[in-house]
């Protein structure tokens, strides 16, 4: 596939980098090390909105910007030392969860897309869980039990992302295509 990109393709993108940078900053600490943020849900509204490419450059912009230093992750957090803490694997996985998501945008089949979301969904859990047990020590049974909580609130958020982008999307693809 031959794509252009264009002003409008990184202004996009560089805006949903920005939403993703800002709802990663509402975080809740938890005594499990890794907190609770609107991540997931900034991902899930830039995969279902704008679509594979630019979702996945927006997610990978945000990974980047935070590994040179700047202060997007939880919390303010920056720099390669988060990248290779106990919450890391998240970070890593943004793409490919994001990617995974906005693809099931383009699909007609309840049950395709259905079966699309929870794949974005366990593949983004299992890079993040291997390196919180790689990282931390803790047992693969401990890590799974301690995000358990954490996943079944990403399915709610990304399942309430993407009905309301069902919503929002016809209006803003009008905007994205035009000149």
């Amino acid at each position: 596939m031959n794509k252009k990109i264009g002003i409008k393709d990184i202004a996009i993108t560089a805006v949903f980098t920005a939403v993703i940078a800002a709802l990663s900053q509402i975080a809740f600490p938890t005594p499990v090390g890794v907190s609770v943020t609107l991540q997931t849900l900034a991902i899930s509204l830039t995969a279902f909105l704008i679509g594979p490419y630019r979702a996945v450059a927006a997610t990978v912009c945000y990974g980047l910007l935070g590994a040179l230093g700047a202060p997007v992750f939880a919390g303010f957090a920056a720099g390669p030392g988060t990248l290779l803490g106990p919450s890391g694997g998240f970070i890593f996985a943004f793409p490919v969860f994001a990617l995974v998501l906005a693809l099931a945008v383009y699909v007609n089949k309840w049950a395709l897309k259905a079966l699309l979301i929870a794949l974005a969904l366990i593949l983004l859990y299992i890079v993040g869980i291997i390196q919180f047990v790689v990282v931390t020590g803790n047992s693969l049974g401990v890590a799974v039990s301690a995000f358990a909580l954490y996943f079944v609130k990403d399915v709610i958020v990304v399942l309430a992302a993407y009905f309301l982008c069902v919503r929002i999307r016809p209006t803003l693809s009008k905007f994205m295509q035009s000149k």
